[in-house]
């Protein structure tokens, strides 16, 4: 990378960077309310009774969230500093690989808004595009980063399943699992292992949120006069939609989760040995899983677009074909209409206005159409490149005189 090219990606993330943070500190309806709000609290809770969620208490989060959460009671310009700092990090990685992929990156951050910094989120999105970006070169690195991340919010084991279309998957593996192993026990030594587990449970009693995809046709029965309703949950501070058959669905849609992710890993698994180094199929793989984890979530929150960053990275990295163009122009819609709704139209939304309604419904629409078409796009790449492997093993057998089966 000349210096040029160096000094223009660095001035672009300052801009980019600069106008996310003034829309975090002066757009409507409070963005940043997690940071300045709800992580202050949760701090202060703890400090005053000495139950750490995730640690000594039950939480939401793995207790490495903790960390971010601290910095957050220091103030915005802490938490600022924090996510600025991991995303410049992230994106020195990105930049050495690939120019294209450190533009690409940053038009998704300004797509999706201030949303992009104003979480937990946004530190595990940085340590996992690294993760990503290294994993060929330093599996053991990007395993250990991937296992940290994931002790502060679970998304990132969908690292761990895409990473099998890898050769060094088995490096990855090692690393990752010893270093996921090594923080629980940590954990456990320092608090208990029923709370250092708790975030696997404690979202199981939480209905549909409004955000989710899965509250679409709920949404527009409460539209419509129906029986449906939003409520706010005072416990969790958010709101949810309630109607006919959403507390069964609730109760499904994790299920189905997990159901669906373990099939997509058995999938990989079965195509493991086509991996030769870290192909197209990854980025692929690593797409289909997060949008599993989004779309078929039931709390749909945001700031899980953020996660979509990772894949996108991943595939910008390894290939520029046309399918992978028509991906990354589906997660720019999906961060666009994200950006819309959260935070300018969210409380037109909640009081069910037909425009952000409409426009929350083609962002669902989107990301289920994003599933679709990348679950499409893995199982033929998956295809290519087990035949490319077969021609690869006759034409070696060839060479070392071995004659085919006719």
């Amino acid at each position: 990378m000349n210096r040029a090219r160096a000094v223009a990606v660095w001035v672009t993330f300052g801009l980019v960077h600069a106008v996310l943070v003034l829309e975090n500190l002066f757009a409507p309806n409070g963005p940043l309310g997690d940071v300045q709000v709800t992580y202050p609290a949760w701090w202060i809770a703890a400090l005053t009774s000495g139950d750490y969620p995730g640690l000594t208490a039950p939480g939401v989060y793995p207790f490495l969230a903790l960390f971010p959460i601290a910095i957050a009671t220091e103030g915005v310009a802490a938490w600022f500093a924090l996510v600025v700092i991991v995303d410049a990090i992230a994106l020195a990685f990105v930049a050495r690989r690939s120019i294209t992929a450190a533009y690409v990156w940053l038009a998704f951050q300004l797509a999706l808004g201030p949303i992009a910094l104003g979480r937990i989120d946004a530190v595990t999105v940085a340590l996992t595009v690294i993760a990503v970006t290294i994993l060929e070169q330093s599996p053991r690195a990007s395993g250990v980063l991937v296992a940290v991340a994931t002790w502060v919010k679970v998304w990132p084991v969908a690292i761990g399943l895409a990473a099998m279309r890898s050769a060094r998957f088995a490096s990855f593996a090692r690393w990752s699992i010893g270093t996921a192993v090594a923080l629980a026990l940590a954990a456990i030594a320092i608090g208990d292992r029923f709370s250092v587990f708790s975030f696997l449970s404690q979202q199981q009693g939480r209905g549909i949120q409004v955000e989710a995809a899965a509250a679409t046709p709920w949404l527009w029965d409460a539209w419509a006069a129906g029986e449906s309703v939003v409520t706010y949950s005072a416990d969790i501070h958010t709101f949810e939609i309630v109607g006919s058959g959403t507390t069964l669905v609730a109760q499904m849609l994790t299920i189905a989760q997990v159901l669906v992710l373990l099939a997509v890993g058995v999938v990989l698994v079965a195509r493991r040995r086509s991996a030769t180094s870290v192909s197209v199929s990854f980025g692929y793989s690593l797409l289909v899983l997060v949008s599993l984890l989004v779309t078929t979530n039931k709390v749909g929150s945001p700031q899980f677009v953020s996660w979509f960053a990772v894949p996108l990275v991943a595939m910008v990295l390894v290939n520029a074909s046309r399918a992978t163009t028509v991906l990354v122009a589906l997660i720019g819609s999906v961060a666009v209409l994200t950006h819309v709704i959260y935070p300018y139209a969210y409380f037109a939304f909640l009081e069910l206005r037909t425009v952000p309604l409409v426009l929350v419904t083609v962002r669902n629409l989107a990301e289920v159409a994003l599933l679709v078409t990348s679950s499409v796009v893995l199982l033929r790449q998956l295809h290519v490149e087990k035949l490319a492997k077969q021609f690869a093993d006759l034409d070696i057998g060839n060479q070392k005189g071995v004659v085919p089966e006719r």
